[in-house]
């Protein structure tokens, strides 16, 4: 562990020293992104995973075999434990804890100010942190009906606290850059909060998607394609944006409905791309095809399995790309296209350049990032390298535009049809905030309350008829009502 901490170090003071941006994400392969927290007082430093696929902040307590780092909370003296147990499911892992509340400080956010927050303790964990994993915990950033949950108890998430503080809604930036070089398996990037003032004044964003459910991230996926022929499109190099208007065939209708049948999410904590059974087959067969016609020997066991593919030298890939599909914010018939290199889907695992010493063996090993998701759709951090990715929470939409670091994707668009994209696809419509359809159920709830009590009194009427007419003595009223009093008193 002393090694693995040492090596994140180093990592941090590399990246520092190497890159005119203060870069403040760091991970190992397949661990996702992580981020350096200050939680409690004194504060306790530890790391956690940037994820958009969840909302509670939650954070080890307990000692793991790979791992004796964990946030201590009888160190802290601000430490206040509600000993109410919470819970969460994940499509990857569970945990059992209890929720506290304590500050929380992020040292390269020096704009966001130290919040008091709710806080789950892991005291319990099945598949959840990883082998050798780098980090003890999550920042959770969607909504907050995907949050923790436990009995009669509400967890709040570091998000809504920090609003709270500054009292204006907040927006968050991605820039996911990947591998720094192919002979290294550590990826790197920024997050960066800001208003939603600023976020919505951002230029740079041309291509925005909505925000169809604020549960998780939910979006309109429309298709996810493998191309092999560009010459159709023409790129503008300076910006890596195509921008195209008219009619075209490329979105299937039952791909589409397939492909949102039960959700599709933006998930920054999920490594691959996953696809429901049929569509994963698909893609993945016609990138085997093109591997095969390129003569590039890859078992099938790397294409379907999640195995990974090693080679003595870093591999330049000639693989087709891939397009996603996203619906537009500018009309329910318009969307643009995310062109994925290789780059991103044939990702690094290790690499290990041990030419000339003692005769050892040079080793890069790559998996894919595509995967089978049952029935659900997820882009996880694979789509969202070489991009710059805007969540705007409170208006509802994800805005994308090409990075500066990472692999050279392409934004194309906006493309048009002749149709309505919600319809076609079967689309949720975007809802405006959830605290609409909270307020909705309140009043509900009201509605059926007042229903209920006015049925009550018409079944108790008689009764209560009865009873008036004939009373208890008056007395016996009195000295019961007083008996009561002192007894409640005296409790």
């Amino acid at each position: 562990m002393f090694v693995t901490s040492l090596s994140y170090f180093f990592l941090l003071v590399v990246l520092t020293i190497t890159s005119c941006e203060e870069f403040n994400l760091y991970g190992e392969a397949g661990q996702a992104y992580a981020l350096e927290i200050d939680v409690g007082h004194p504060a306790q430093k530890l790391s956690v995973l940037v994820d958009t696929g969840s909302t509670t902040l939650a954070i080890a307590s307990y000692a793991r075999k790979d791992s004796n780092k964990y946030f201590r909370s009888k160190n802290s003296t601000t430490s206040y434990n509600s000993e109410r147990e919470v819970q969460a499911k994940y499509s990857q892992g569970t945990w059992i804890g209890h929720l506290i509340s304590d500050f929380v400080k992020f040292p390269s956010l020096p704009k966001v100010p130290e919040v008091r927050c709710d806080i789950a303790l892991i005291t319990k964990s099945h598949k959840f942190f990883m082998n050798g994993s780098g980090w003890q915990g999550l920042l959770g950033l969607a909504y907050l009906p995907v949050g923790a949950w436990g009995e009669n108890v509400v967890v709040g998430s570091w998000l809504d606290s920090v609003e709270k503080a500054l009292n204006k809604a907040m927006s968050f930036q991605l820039k996911l850059c990947g591998v720094k070089s192919s002979t290294n398996a550590t990826h790197y990037g920024n997050f960066e909060m800001l208003d939603d003032d600023t976020a919505s004044l951002n230029r740079n964003v041309e291509f925005r998607t909505p925000i169809l459910r604020k549960r998780w991230y939910e979006v309109g996926v429309l298709s996810i394609r493998v191309v092999t022929n560009r010459s159709t499109t023409v790129t503008n190099m300076t910006s890596n944006i195509t921008k195209v208007t008219g009619d075209t065939g490329d979105i299937d209708q039952e791909s589409c409905i397939k492909l949102n049948e039960e959700k599709s999410i933006v998930d920054s904590g999920t490594t691959n791309i996953r696809l429901p059974d049929v569509l994963f087959r698909e893609v993945v067969n016609e990138l085997r095809n093109a591997a095969q016609t390129s003569n590039m020997l890859i078992l099938d066991e790397f294409w379907y399995h999640g195995e990974a593919a090693c080679w003595p030298e870093p591999q330049e890939w000639s693989l087709p790309s891939i397009t996603i599909d996203l619906l537009s914010t500018e009309a329910d018939n318009q969307y643009f296209s995310l062109e994925i290199p290789p780059k991103n889907f044939m990702r690094v695992v290790t690499a290990r350049n041990n030419s000339g010493e003692g005769g050892s063996v040079s080793e890069f090993c790559y998996k894919l990032g595509l995967e089978a998701g049952g029935k659900e759709t997820v882009l996880g951090y694979t789509a969202m390298e070489g991009l710059q990715v805007l969540f705007n929470r409170s208006a509802g939409w994800i805005g994308w535009y090409p990075s500066d670091c990472g692999p050279n994707v392409r934004i194309t668009g906006p493309y048009n049809i002749s149709t309505s994209l919600l319809s076609l696809c079967q689309l949720t419509k975007p809802v405006p905030d959830v605290a609409v359809s909270i307020k909705a159920a309140q009043w509900t709830l009201c509605a059926i309350s007042i229903i209920a009590a006015a049925v009550l009194i018409y079944l108790l009427a008689p009764c209560i008829k009865m009873m008036v007419a004939t009373p208890l003595p008056m007395s016996q009223q009195i000295s019961l009502s007083q008996a009561a009093l002192v007894e409640q008193e005296a409790t």
